[in-house]
């Protein structure tokens, strides 16, 4: 036979940084490089990009 426990802690919800255990801020601190070197392969995939359509269409009017 068990007896019900009388003083239980009321719920609540959580807090933000109980919920994800970090705020935004905090996850761009840790993480800058990786977040920059993202940036850096977006821009050369964007440029890549760029640069082909160009020529593609230099290679039309010819």
């Amino acid at each position: 036979m068990s007896l019900p426990q009388q003083h239980l802690p009321k719920d609540r919800d959580a807090t933000r940084e109980e919920e994800w255990g970090f705020t935004i801020w905090e996850f761009i601190a840790d993480n800058w490089l990786y977040l920059v070197g993202i940036l850096i392969i977006l821009a050369i995939f964007f440029y890549a990009r760029y640069n082909w359509r160009r020529r593609q269409e230099k290679n039309r009017m010819n």
